[in-house]
């Protein structure tokens, strides 16, 4: 494991996921089926050698990451929270689409420029991303940190590092428990830019 990469992992499924009802930064847990899938693959997380190993305090994150990295001290982080939906949290994603199709692009995926209704801004969710992923990226050390995160959160870490456009964030979604390795030299390098 390369000190310059982040591997973040999408938390287990949760029943909200399923349904098809957007969650946000609602505290809604994992599955209890979905923990014991996360448990029955620590040993494959074990072997990738991160270290330190950070979480969302959100439980479906916050369980995840313990059931992946038994061994390890598990860190809560706020900035790994998936986006805050405002009212849009706990509403399905069909209701949501009937009552603000200007939130949604041509393709079909949710606009990430646009800000539910009390919820939180695309720059302001970015700049807690980019704070994290900084601080990551200075860590140093042999081996390269994890961090059990969220959809959003981790589709919009990919636009923060130049690997995705803006209208690419929803248009595909992050599988659950399975890593992803995000190369943090962009930010060492000072490429990354504040949009």
């Amino acid at each position: 494991m390369n000190s310059h990469v982040l591997t973040v992992v999408r938390h287990a499924p949760t029943e909200s996921n399923g349904a098809k009802v957007f969650m946000g930064c609602a505290d809604v847990p994992a599955t209890a089926e979905g923990l014991r899938t996360a448990a029955s693959r620590a040993s494959v997380f074990r072997d990738l050698g991160c270290a330190p190993v950070f979480a969302s305090p959100l439980s479906r994150a916050w369980e995840t990451a313990r059931a992946l990295f038994p061994d390890d001290v598990v860190r809560p982080d706020p900035r790994l929270v998936e986006r805050d939906l405002g009212e849009w949290a706990g509403q399905p994603q069909s209701q949501v689409r009937a009552e603000f199709p200007q939130a949604f692009l041509s393709n079909g995926a949710m606009d990430p420029r646009f800000t539910p209704p009390g919820g939180e801004t695309l720059e302001a969710f970015e700049a807690r991303i980019r704070s994290f992923l900084q601080d990551a990226a200075d860590l140093g050390g042999t081996s390269g940190p994890a961090a059990v995160s969220h959809n959003g959160w981790i589709r919009t870490a990919h636009y923060v590092l130049g690997v995705i456009s803006v209208e690419q964030i929803f248009a595909e979604g992050i599988p659950f428990l399975e890593p992803i390795d995000l190369d943090l030299r962009p930010l060492t390098a000072g490429r990354v830019a504040s949009r």
